[in-house]
């Protein structure tokens, strides 16, 4: 069962980073899929397979963002990124067996993050920006 759907008004105009947005989905998915599965146990290792995967994949997926927007997009939107990756650093030296309620927290805490991140860029001051930078661009 998908926890998250793609969809139209996510895409941000360049194909390479909706590409990358819809596999962020595929990773939350399957972290969500082996979170509320009816053979999940709470020493299951294969959430935190789900987890590095997610983290490596954000790392990859940043540095890409950060190759194709200007520092100051990437100043102004971009604030989330590290969060990601200490949440998943939180969780993994914190979390005890026994303690499920941190992983609902922690998938909670994804679901927002990852709607955040998308929809962040497709907000009409940040398309404004990139028009004003590509417009910049094209004037040199």
């Amino acid at each position: 069962m998908k926890h998250f759907n793609w969809k139209r008004s996510y895409e941000t105009g360049i194909p390479e980073i909706d590409k990358q947005h819809r596999k962020l989905f595929a990773i939350a998915n399957d972290f969500y899929d082996e979170l509320f599965s009816d053979t999940f146990t709470p020493d299951n290792s294969q959430i935190f397979m789900i987890l590095d995967e997610l983290k490596d994949y954000a790392d990859f997926h940043f540095n890409y963002e950060k190759k194709v927007y200007s520092g100051e997009i990437i100043n102004r939107y971009f604030l989330l990124e590290d969060i990601l990756a200490e949440r998943i650093a939180e969780l993994k030296t914190s979390y005890k067996s026994n303690n499920i309620i941190v992983l609902y927290g922690f998938a909670e805490f994804l679901r927002k993050w990852l709607l955040k991140h998308i929809m962040i860029l497709n907000t009409k001051d940040f398309r404004e920006l990139l028009k004003k930078e590509v417009f910049n661009l094209s004037s040199n």
